[in-house]
């Protein structure tokens, strides 16, 4: 059986994945754009790891490297989600949109193949699934916002969340 949300596993992967990845400069449109494809190649490199076996788990470990990525990154997804909210151009939007959905539908694509191996619930719809798990991390990234220092927090907040999130799509037991 899997131990979800485990915390000691989520600071294991926050540790081990010591990634030298450094943003482009973002003082231009031009640097935005390359911001932009720099964090979607490093998004989809996260979700075509994984254990194709076992979607669940795939699924935890794609939301656990995504929360170690943040934790040592706090400012790419805050930036991300500021340019949706405030920025003026709408190209920019738009990419960032498409980005969060394409990583929606990577996760859909998970919970799919969990759903078809009868380990998530019968009346749970992929897609707003992995919306969902798309708001908890978001969620995260604007709680954590003020107290960007507490990683340690932030990491625990997010094991707890995922196991929330776990629980909501399981199989009752018999």
């Amino acid at each position: 059986h899997y131990l979800f949300a485990d915390m000691k596993s989520l600071l294991g992967t926050a540790a081990a994945a010591e990634d030298r990845w450094s943003p482009p400069q973002t003082d231009s449109h031009g640097g935005r754009k390359r911001f932009i494809a720099r964090v979607r190649g490093r998004l989809l490199r996260s979700v075509k790891r994984g254990w194709k076996n076992d979607p669940l788990r795939e699924l935890e470990g794609v939301f656990q490297q995504q929360i170690a990525f943040i934790a040592r990154h706090p400012d790419v997804p805050r930036r991300l989600l500021s340019w949706l909210a405030q920025d003026c151009d709408p190209g920019l939007q738009r990419r960032v949109r498409m980005l969060i959905a394409y990583y929606a539908t990577r996760l859909a694509q998970i919970i799919t193949r969990a759903k078809q191996q009868g380990q998530v619930r019968a009346d749970i719809k992929p897609d707003a699934a992995a919306i969902s798990l798309v708001g908890v991390i978001r969620k995260l990234v604007v709680e954590t916002h003020a107290i960007p220092q507490q990683r340690e927090s932030f990491l625990r907040k997010a094991a707890e969340l995922f196991a929330l999130y776990r629980t909501a799509l399981a199989v009752p037991s018999k």
